[in-house]
């Protein structure tokens, strides 16, 4: 699957905006819609890309007003884009170096056709996993250092920490235990369209709860197809004592998609993303 050509997970529709209009049409616009990016336009001719992660780490983070700032003041100018031939994992490749959740895809005219996403990526993954007839615990994958906070701490302090530590997300704990996640998805939706004081108001006022988990015996592939089909990025992994043993996010999963490809040219690339995530235990931007 990861040789396959990248115009077969590619996204068609993606919404587009106006690079001089306010930030807080485009972050409503995005959360209408309930998608983590928009495309960045000036006269028709793409120019950046404006994501969830942006409003968490460049709006929310450094208390901007959006209806005073321009979509072109925040956005991300840094644009990657590759042929539709282009394979899979060769695009993986290029996200991993340059750091992106999202690469744009040219056509043949040189227009942009689609887009690949870290969600289109996750269903080849599942693809993947279902052609194993044993699996991997999840444990062997999972991240055990992860974003926490308590449930008395207020919305500010997760987006701190979420903006420093280049996160994509924070597990919600109370004694010890997981009772809820704050994501970057819900810093739109419920933070940065809205009139919130993020100094006073607790993070369970925002966070998604009940959070979901899976024991961290659970095979790979199951907790992929959990995933996949709620549209999570990220899975908190309990301990036996119910607190938190570590979480699943794409990082995991494109690890973990590497190893069950043969071909050499995808080993290769592979061994790349391995050395980037050595060297940036982060990914953010685009």
């Amino acid at each position: 699957m990861l040789s396959n050509k990248v115009r077969e997970i590619m996204t068609k529709e993606f919404l587009t905006a106006e690079a001089s209009i306010p930030v807080i049409g485009a972050m409503k616009m995005m959360a209408a819609r309930n998608v983590g990016r928009v495309l960045v336009v000036d006269q028709g001719a793409a120019v950046g890309i404006f994501t969830e992660h942006d409003v968490v780490s460049r709006v929310l983070s450094r208390r901007l007003d959006p209806k005073r700032r321009t979509l072109r003041e925040v956005m991300t100018s840094s644009l990657m884009a590759v042929g539709e031939e282009t394979r899979i994992v060769e695009a993986l490749g290029r996200m991993y170096r340059r750091n992106f959740r999202h690469l744009l895809v040219r056509g043949e005219k040189g227009a942009i056709v689609g887009m690949a996403s870290m969600r289109r990526i996750l269903k080849a993954a599942l693809e993947l996993g279902e052609e194993l007839t044993e699996a991997p615990p999840v444990k062997r994958i999972m991240s055990r250092h992860c974003c926490t906070v308590e449930a008395t701490q207020p919305i500010r302090e997760a987006i701190r920490l979420m903006s420093e530590t280049h996160s994509g997300c924070v597990v919600v704990l109370s004694g010890g235990r997981p009772i809820g996640i704050f994501t970057e998805r819900d810093g739109l939706r419920r933070v940065a369209v809205k009139s919130i004081d993020t100094r006073k108001t607790p993070i369970t006022k925002v966070m998604s709860t009940p959070v979901t988990t899976m024991p961290y015996w659970t095979p790979v592939p199951e907790v992929l197809v959990e995933m996949y089909q709620k549209g999570y990025r990220y899975m908190p992994i309990p301990s036996n004592q119910g607190g938190l043993a570590g979480t699943v996010c794409m990082r995991n999963i494109f690890r973990y998609a590497g190893a069950l490809d043969v071909d050499s040219k995808v080993r290769k690339t592979w061994k790349e993303v391995e050395e980037f995530w050595q060297s940036m235990d982060q990914y953010t931007p685009g």
